[in-house]
């Protein structure tokens, strides 16, 4: 875990606590809560929501907003960034879709009869990057038998 040392607003120092305090000897249990505070020490967030592909976190030196500390910002991604993460994702999907149509293959094998079921779910697996979005895919669901 990542902390901060603050003074006032502003942060002084970021590292674990070994690299903040290392000539400090800290009990089995960790740091107490009472030595970050008497030491102005908090916890950096490093992560923050936001909306791929139209959003990225981006690392920056920590700051403190609202009264905490973070170092991460949420940023806007170019088009070409944002093409090249749905194009990922889209990948990714197709990998997932893939194996699910494979775990069923054997269904589809020539000795037996696929249920009008299971010619759906493959069908629908197959149209799975028909979908407008590959960050919000409706996965269907297999049959029972």
């Amino acid at each position: 875990m990542i902390y901060a040392i603050l003074d006032g607003t502003t942060v002084k120092n970021t590292g674990t606590i070994q690299q903040l305090f290392p000539y400090t000897c800290f009990p089995r249990t960790g740091v107490t809560p009472s030595f970050l505070t008497e030491n102005n020490v908090v916890d950096v967030i490093a992560t923050l929501d936001y909306t791929s592909p139209t959003q990225k976190l981006t690392k920056v030196d920590a700051y403190v907003e609202g009264g905490k500390v973070y170092n991460v910002r949420v940023e806007s991604t170019t088009a070409e960034e944002q093409a090249d993460l749905i194009s990922a994702e889209w990948s990714q999907v197709r990998m997932e879709r893939n194996m699910l149509l494979q775990q069923t293959d054997w269904r589809a094998s020539s000795d037996l009869t696929l249920s009008d079921d299971w010619k759906s779910y493959r069908q629908a697996l197959r149209n799975i990057t028909l979908q407008s979005s590959p960050f919000n895919i409706t996965w269907p669901t297999a049959p029972s038998s």
